[in-house]
């Protein structure tokens, strides 16, 4: 029975992917509105001592494109500069996490790729994050590895609708699989195995007894 268990186990683990490895950054991008009580600057640089290059009244709708701690990287008369993030208003964090959920529930069925990222031509496990993701307005790399060191660490037991949960199915305590939490112990995940991109338990014995972490990106 123990024999059996073992090769069960590696079978599975076998089946899915370790996710391709490229160089990219966590950043915000989306819309936000000047909230002001007389005017905004836009700055060069990231930094309040950077050259001002411009002025933003309260209501003007900015588009975001990159962000740093304290500073959001936008699009200003055809050139980019910096501003305060403390005096942007973007769309409510729930809104952000609910896209995610919908989105991944969205592509339950479309086949299993390597490298895929697309919902046309298919996905593999940190593409299908990264897919989800982009859509609330949040930039990851393609990696499984690399998404589990960023945003916050969270507990098993205080898991939220849109954390990501992470997995060594290859190796123990290494992370080689992801997938999208979407309450009630499930998640949404693209197993090469499978062939798709499938919903699964957390509680499941092989899933529990893979799992290594989660992390939360937008809070």
């Amino acid at each position: 029975m123990f024999k059996l268990s073992r090769k069960i186990k590696y079978a599975v683990a076998a089946t899915l992917s370790v996710c391709m490895l490229t160089a990219a950054t966590l950043a915000f991008s989306g819309t936000g509105t000047v909230s002001v009580g007389t005017y905004l600057n836009v700055r060069s640089s990231a930094s309040t001592t950077s050259t001002v290059i411009g002025k933003l009244n309260n209501g003007t709708k900015v588009t975001i494109v990159d962000s740093t701690t304290g500073w959001y990287k936008i699009n200003y008369n055809g050139k980019t500069g910096w501003v305060s993030s403390g005096y942007v208003t973007v769309s409510s964090n729930s809104t952000r996490i609910q896209t995610v959920v919908n989105t991944a529930k969205s592509t339950l069925g479309v086949k299993y790729v390597y490298g895929g990222a697309s919902s046309a031509t298919g996905f593999d496990c940190s593409g299908l994050t990264m897919y989800a993701y982009g859509k609330a307005g949040v930039t990851l790399p393609h990696s499984a590895a690399s998404q589990s060191k960023m945003g916050i660490a969270v507990s098993r037991s205080n898991l939220q609708p849109g954390d990501l949960i992470f997995f060594g199915t290859s190796t123990k305590g290494v992370v080689n699989h992801i997938g999208i939490y979407i309450g009630g112990g499930n998640f949404i995940n693209a197993q090469s195995g499978a062939g798709y991109v499938k919903e699964a338990n957390l509680s499941n014995t092989y899933w529990s007894g893979v799992y290594i972490t989660a992390r939360r990106y937008i809070y």
